[in-house]
């Protein structure tokens, strides 16, 4: 592996910026971007990263990243700006002589956004698509003037690539836009939000809901650049200005209204009357400099009042963008399609047939086993990309195995959910094969209420989920977020929401995977009247 290009000259000799296998080695400056074989990966900006005792900072390669190194690459550093090149290397990584690709499982390729997922960007669109994602830009715009009654305009990354190129930021890969609510009160913002949700819903578009002043219109896309237009409520409140999720700043309405008009690809879309100072608002005074590592930091004040889930608006997306790229990258490939142990289990003690509802389903391995067996089979997950691609299984196959969107953390919807199944005159199984360690406390709580109101009537829970026991073992898709718990502890809550624990057991042999053998709990249970 040799240099074709020196360091710049402004690096001093004795610093020797450098790539190897273990990432990206270079002093405190601008914003670079890392190419493979030509084309743009990442974004780093180095001032935010530790130093060593040269002034230099090791950069490790993205976790998202790792499971695409193994091969070949020439691996170019450039300034973002003026695309001087910093640095140039073929590296090898892992064993294999192929080309490293970065790309989904249809070939397409993907790149890393702001929020560090692995994207498709809109630099690797073609004319087509871009124009399908300006008309869904306009439908959702227009639904919110026409249907709903809100002045309604481009905001965040869309509106910055309108206002300093005319067109969509390269590196970006979702469209954004706002409304300006009348309201100064966070309740009745969050009631116009859910209200909004509704009317879109009824013109049979799929809408998400992320926070109670933030939802996704998603579409079906067979180029999938455009997945979704997200919809953020904007207002002002307390003599300030806020647009969920991240700004709170001096700006008088009339920087809003009366709405103005800029140009995106020759499309005319509606904008903010003063857009310069929304920009100015949304990312400080240089949000003309181009910075595609740039992150939203918000002060603790707004973080508190209109961020997480303990803020005025909460937050339904907890470990979602693990999940999001987990079955986005090539890892979910890994997943066989044969049915789990669990599922075969759960069907000898079912022998149905019988109407399952999988929550958590993923990639649908279990559900769609379940659906060629004659049994009535839903799968829930709150990944789209999932449930798109067991959706699209099941279509394949003439299944009547069915998929929706369901976030466990969205109490409304589980209560509607769980109102829908206990109207429903077939006896329900839920199941949950590793759905319970992969939740943060409120979604399984919401899970109790879920099963307390549907299974009132009959039918059963199913779970299998990781133990304590199984904390310090090595799993076989690496280290995230998991709450292990322990089969006493879940049989506690669940008796204290007002179920009966049928049948419990744990232990190695139960889900074996590849060279895992994990401790598992087995647990089945149920809810009376």
């Amino acid at each position: 592996m040799t240099h074709s290009q020196s360091p710049p000259e402004s690096v001093p000799d004795a610093i020797s910026p450098g790539l190897d296998t273990r990432g990206v080695r270079l002093p405190a400056g601008a914003v670079v971007d890392v190419l493979f074989d030509g084309r743009r990966i990442w974004s780093i900006d180095p001032t935010f990263h530790a130093k060593d005792d040269e002034g230099l900072g090791l950069v490790a390669w993205p976790q998202a990243l790792r499971p695409y190194l193994d091969g070949v690459t020439q691996v170019t550093v450039r300034d973002h700006v003026s695309h001087e090149i910093l640095l140039d290397e073929e590296l090898s990584f892992g064993s294999s002589r192929e080309r490293v690709r970065v790309a989904d499982s249809s070939g397409d390729p993907l790149a890393f956004d702001k929020w560090g997922n692995l994207v498709r960007p809109f630099d690797s669109a073609d004319d087509g698509a871009i124009t399908a994602a300006l008309e869904q830009t306009a439908e959702v715009l227009d639904a919110l003037r026409q249907e709903c009654g809100l002045p309604a305009f481009i905001t965040y990354g869309t509106l910055l690539g309108a206002i300093r190129d005319g067109e969509l930021i390269g590196h970006d890969n979702d469209i954004d836009v706002a409304y300006l609510s009348a309201h100064d009160h966070p309740v009745d913002i969050a009631r116009e939000s859910f209200q909004i949700q509704h009317q879109l819903s009824r013109g049979g578009r799929e809408v998400h809901r992320i926070s109670a002043g933030f939802v996704q219109v998603s579409f079906e896309r067979s180029d999938a650049v455009v997945g979704h237009v997200d919809v953020f409520a904007c207002f002002h409140a307390l003599d300030r200005f806020y647009q969920v999720f991240a700004v709170e700043a001096d700006l008088p309405r009339s920087a809003i209204l009366p709405l103005g008009e800029v140009t995106l690809h020759g499309v005319r879309l509606p904008a903010p009357a003063n857009p310069e100072a929304v920009l100015e608002a949304t990312y400080g005074p240089s949000w003309r400099v181009p910075d595609p590592s740039f992150e939203f930091n918000a002060a603790e004040r707004t973080r508190r009042r209109i961020g997480g889930r303990g803020g005025w608006f909460g937050g339904y997306s907890a470990r979602r963008k693990y999940w999001k790229d987990f079955y986005s990258g090539d890892r979910s490939a890994a997943i066989p399609e044969e049915p789990s142990p669990f599922a075969r289990w759960v069907s000898e003690r079912e022998p149905g047939p019988t109407s399952l509802v999988d929550i958590g389903s993923g990639t649908g391995r279990d559900t769609l086993w379940f659906a060629r067996r004659g049994n009535r089979a839903l799968g829930l997950d709150y990944v789209s990309s999932a449930v798109d691609h067991a959706r699209a299984t099941a279509e394949a196959e003439g299944l009547t195995a069915s998929f929706e969107y369901f976030d466990l953390y969205d109490l409304r919807q589980v209560l509607a959910f769980g109102a829908r199944l206990a109207h429903d005159p077939h006896r329900h199984v839920l199941y949950g094969r590793f759905l319970l360690h992969a939740l943060e406390d409120a979604g399984r709580h919401n899970l109790w209420r879920l099963a307390g109101t549907a299974l009132r009537a009959g039918g059963r829970l199913y779970l299998e989920f990781r133990t304590g026991k199984d904390a310090d073992q090595p799993h076989e898709f690496g280290e995230h977020f998991r709450r292990f718990l322990d089969g006493d502890v879940v049989a506690g809550e669940i008796e204290s929401s007002g179920g009966q624990v049928e049948h419990s057991e744990e232990g190695h042999g139960l889900a074996v995977y590849r060279h895992e053998d994990p401790h598992v709990c087995r647990l089945v249970a149920s809810w009376q009247r």
